[in-house]
């Protein structure tokens, strides 16, 4: 009895063993939705399915990979069914959001046979929530510049500039007119000096 489940343990082992060695995994490759996707649109999904990440899945004929969208605030689930291609590591799946909110989404990738034998190699592999009918996300939260007015408003011209009030020559009839006003205080002190009496000295 002893020498039977030891038997059985190696059997298993080499199952296992051979399982793991032939590349048990599928690996998913898979672009998300345009970026502020309004709902109603549809998503044409490209699920890149590789055995191992190297090679198509062995029963990729047959396999009906499945994509699931979740919405985060009611847990609403939607499942869609992928569809072969010419090329046979790629499947394509047409989602649709059915309403705006944070949805995450998920594949099953179908890996459940391998030389024609059932294997338990199936996995379901997440992505990142995406953001549907508000804002594009990933732009840093950046507001839009503000837009050009039709007919913006012209700059003053400068002080000196040709087309401005002329100011240096406003300035220089000023100090001219100081000039000849304080010339002409000058010479009427002279005047003023010559024709005054003079003092007699002892």
């Amino acid at each position: 009895m002893k020498r039977i489940l030891i038997a059985a343990v190696l059997v298993g082992a080499l199952v296992q063993a051979g399982a793991a060695s032939a590349g048990c995994m599928a690996t998913v490759g898979l672009a998300p939705p345009p970026a502020g996707i309004d709902p109603g649109t549809t998503w044409t999904a490209e699920l890149t399915i590789l055995q191992h990440g190297i090679n198509p899945l062995p029963n990729a004929d047959t396999a009906r990979p499945t994509l699931t969208i979740v919405n985060a605030e009611t847990g609403a689930e939607r499942t869609f069914v992928a569809r072969s291609t010419k090329d046979p590591a790629v499947f394509v799946a047409k989602v649709v959001f059915p309403s705006k909110g944070s949805w995450s989404y998920q594949v099953y990738d179908d890996f459940t046979s391998e030389g024609g034998q059932p294997v338990p190699c199936a996995q379901t592999h997440s992505f990142t929530a995406v953001s549907v009918g508000g804002a594009p996300t990933g732009g840093g939260g950046s507001e839009p510049p503000a837009p050009t007015p039709a007919n913006p408003v012209p700059a003053a011209a400068p002080a000196d500039g040709g087309e401005g009030f002329p100011v240096w020559p406003v300035v220089g009839g000023a100090l001219a007119a100081l000039a000849a006003l304080g010339l002409s205080l000058a010479l009427l002190r002279r005047r003023r000096g010559a024709h005054a009496p003079g003092v007699a000295t002892h």
